[in-house]
Order: structure tokens, then sequence, then C-alpha cells
């Protein structure tokens, strides 16, 4: 009996140990220093801080698989779309320098959405070559901004904004449309940021009293637009809220007296905490890297 225990306790180690060394790697937080710029790496805790890229860059999104990452570049006063391995190196540019931001991965992982504000602002949607598969305009004296793909890939939500008006001061509304530019609908008006969640059934925005506000909040609704609810209220200005892949938390960035913070909170509301203070670079734009192995390389600390 006691041979048998002896037996049962090693299987049970050797067990754990495997479990250990077969444990799923973390969930990684992308976002973008406010000094410099570049794009950096982050536990959900905000721990373990590392540079991935070295440029100017912006609004990384990354590929279903973890292992690209598309975002925007800073070039003088003009920018373009680069992909990045996951190691940072640049190994793809899906655009000349000009006016181009805010790229976005579909969940097929086949197409990438940007907008491009040259001439009439519209998004693009181009494989994964750089060729132009479909566009989506916006409407007439508007500037598009931020798309967010709809897991199936079928539509995109964006944000509209008007040019500002001395009297309103303009507006921001979320529109959602096929991915072929039919089927356009205003799905909620005074907001922008969307963001739907990895299953569809919501969709995450930042609301404002107006686009020259500076106090914003997110909010979470049912896919429809319904069921709206606050996640924040902190009489401050927040943006581009974020879903990490299971749907559990939401990512933002926080901007309280000229310095940006990335908070990470649980998609109810609870368990707020901010994950990238304004003590270091501070951060901005923040996103998620799937749970896969990142290759090993030789990363400087980001502050």
């Amino acid at each position: 009996m006691q041979r048998i225990l002896v037996l049962g306790a090693l299987g049970a180690l050797l067990a754990g140990a495997t479990d250990t060394q077969s444990a799923r790697p973390p969930v990684l937080l992308t976002y973008s220093g406010v000094t410099g710029g570049a794009l950096c790496l982050a536990r959900a805790d905000g721990s373990h801080r590392r540079r991935l890229t070295r440029g100017k860059d912006r609004a990384p999104s990354w590929s279903p698989n973890g292992r690209s990452v598309v975002f925007s570049r800073q070039v003088g006063t003009r920018s373009r779309i680069l992909v990045a391995n996951a190691r940072g190196r640049v190994v793809r540019r899906l655009t000349p320098a000009g006016a181009f931001a805010d790229p976005t991965w579909s969940a097929d992982g086949k197409r990438i959405a940007y907008v491009s504000r040259e001439g009439r602002s519209r998004i693009v949607i181009v494989g994964m070559t750089g060729r132009v598969l479909g566009q989506v305009l916006a409407a007439l004296r508007t500037v598009a901004s931020r798309p967010s793909w709809a897991p199936g890939g079928q539509r995109l939500a964006y944000a509209e904004e008007t040019q500002v008006e001395r009297q309103s001061g303009g507006t921001s509304r979320i529109v959602v449309v096929n991915a072929d530019g039919t089927g356009r609908h205003v799905l909620a008006a005074q907001a922008s940021d969307p963001a739907w969640s990895p299953n569809g059934s919501m969709i995450a925005y930042v609301s404002s009293p107006s686009r020259l506000s500076d106090i914003s909040s997110v909010v979470v609704a049912k896919a429809d637009g319904s069921d709206v609810r606050h996640l924040t209220r902190t009489g401050v200005g927040e943006t581009r809220p974020a879903w990490s892949p299971g749907g559990q938390l939401i990512a933002l960035t926080r901007i309280a007296g000229g310095k940006s913070t990335i908070v990470v909170v649980g998609a109810d509301g609870s368990s707020e905490r901010v994950v990238v203070g304004a003590r270091g670079s501070g951060g901005i734009d923040p996103a998620w890297r799937p749970s896969v192995l990142l290759p090993k390389a030789q990363r400087r600390a980001c502050s």
C-alpha cells in the first residue's frame, strides 16, 4: 500500500510538471508609448514591459495567429501602414507615406482594413499582399476613423466625425456597414472608437457629450446597439477600448491632466486596474496579442 501511495504521489508530481510545461503563454497587451512612440509589449497586469518596434508607431492590431502585427508609422508629417513580425521587424509596407491610419486585422487573418484620408475619407480593405479588395466611403463632409471587424468578417463598424461647426462643435457617430459597402446604418450617436467583442455579441465604444468635450467614457452595448451600460464613469477622457481575446477584459486609454495611462477592466466593469501608468512614458492605443509563444529576441525595456 505504501508503494502504491508513493507511486501515486510521483505520478501526480510528474503530471503537475507536465501541466506547467504545457501551460499556454500569457496573452500580451500591446500599446504605443507616449515618449518615442514605439510599440511595447507587456503582461495583462502591466509587468514585463518590452519594446517591440523602434519607430513612431500607433494603432497596433495583431493577426489572429499572433505572428504579425499591423500598425501605422509616422513619417515626418505623414504616415504609412506597415506589417511587422513578432520580433518587431517590418516585413511588409501596405501603403506609401500619406494620410493613413487605424489598421485592423480581420478575424480570418486574410484582410486588413485601414483609414485613408487621401481625398475623400474612406475605409480601405486590402489582402495580405496589399492588393485593394474594396473600400467603404465615409459620408460626405465626414472623416472616418477606427474601423473594427465583426468576428464573421462580413461587417465593419467605424466612426464618422463631421467637420467642426462653430455652433455645435461637430458630431461623431458609429456606423455599421457590410464589408462591400452595403447595409449602412448608424449604431450610436455622439460616439467613437467602436470595438466588437470576440464572439460578436457585444460592442464597446466611447461615448461623449460632444466631439469637443474633454470628458468621455467607455460603454458596452449589445451588437444591435441596445442595452447600453457604462463600463467607466471617471469624468475624464477615455479612448480606444480593446477586448482581450477571451472577451473577459477590456483595455482602454485614459487621459487626465495631460497624462495618458492604460487601464484594464473586467468586461462587467469590475476589477479596474491601471497597468501602464503616467510616471514613465505613459501609453495609448492598447491592443491584445493572442496567447501564442512569442519568438525569442533581444528586446529593450519599455518604461
